[in-house]
C-alpha cells in the first residue's frame, strides 16, 4: 500500500499535496511561470495565504481539489478587494488521455459574479495552434501519474516526519523560510512572458475587475 505523503518537493518548494503538484507540473509545461506561496495576506479577522503568483500575469492561483465553498470564495473577495489583484481557483486534479486534460477546470470573477469561461483545455488549444502541438502533448504528459511520483530521497522522508511533528506554528514558520528562499532565487531566473502568459494577461485585461481598477486608479 503506496503511504499517504503531506510535502511534495518540487523546484526547491514544500507543496502541501499531490493536487499541487500536478497543478504545477501543468503550470511549467504550459510555459507559465510561477511562485509558490509568496504573499499572506490579511482578510478580515485572519490571513489568506494563495498556493500562486504569477507574476507575468498578475494573478493568485489557489488549488482546490473540488469547488470551493461560498466562505472560500469570499476570502477570495476579500482578497481582491485588499490587494488589487485577482484570484482563480485551479479545481480539481489534473489528469490527460489522447484527447488533452480533463477533470480540471478554472474558475474566476467576472461582470456576472464566479464563472468558469476559460479552461484549461483552452490554454492547451492555444498553445497547440500558436507555439506547437508537441508543447501541447507536453501538457498532458505533465499530469500523468508516475510511480516515481511515490519514490523519494530518504532526506526528504525524515524531513516531512519531522515537519508534521512539528507544532503547526513551526512548521509555517520552517516552509514561509523555505519558500522566501526558493522564490528570491527562481525571481533572479524570471524570463520574458511566454505566448501562453501574454495570452492570460490579455484575456484578464479585459474583465470587468481589471477594467474596474484602471477606472478607480
Amino acid at each position: 500500500m503506496r503511504e499517504r505523503r503531506t510535502i511534495y518537493h518540487h523546484n526547491g518548494y514544500r507543496l502541501r499535496s499531490y493536487t499541487e503538484l500536478m497543478w504545477a507540473r501543468l503550470l511549467e509545461a504550459s510555459g507559465i511561470f510561477y511562485l509558490y506561496e509568496p504573499d499572506l495576506v490579511r482578510v478580515d479577522e485572519g490571513y489568506y495565504l494563495p498556493d500562486f503568483w504569477l507574476p507575468n500575469a498578475g494573478i493568485y492561483l489557489e488549488v482546490k481539489g473540488k469547488e470551493p465553498t461560498p466562505e472560500e470564495i469570499q476570502k477570495a473577495d476579500a482578497v481582491m478587494a485588499r490587494t488589487g489583484k485577482e484570484v482563480m481557483f485551479l479545481i480539481g486534479l489534473p489528469e490527460s488521455d489522447r484527447g488533452g486534460l480533463f477533470n480540471c477546470g478554472l474558475l474566476m470573477r467576472g461582470a456576472n459574479g464566479w464563472h468558469h469561461n476559460i479552461s484549461p483545455i483552452d490554454l492547451q488549444c492555444l498553445v497547440r495552434d500558436h507555439v506547437s502541438p508537441e508543447a501541447a502533448a507536453r501538457m498532458s504528459l505533465s499530469v500523468q501519474k508516475d510511480d516515481m511520483d511515490y519514490v523519494r530521497p530518504i532526506g526528504e522522508i525524515m524531513e516531512e516526519m519531522f515537519l508534521v511533528r512539528a507544532d503547526r506554528s513551526d512548521m509555517e514558520r520552517v516552509l514561509r523560510e523555505t519558500h522566501a528562499e526558493a522564490n528570491a532565487q527562481r525571481l533572479t531566473l524570471m524570463p520574458e512572458p511566454t505566448i501562453c502568459e501574454k495570452a492570460l494577461k490579455a484575456f484578464l485585461d479585459r474583465q470587468i475587475f481589471r477594467t474596474s481598477q484602471r477606472g478607480a486608479a
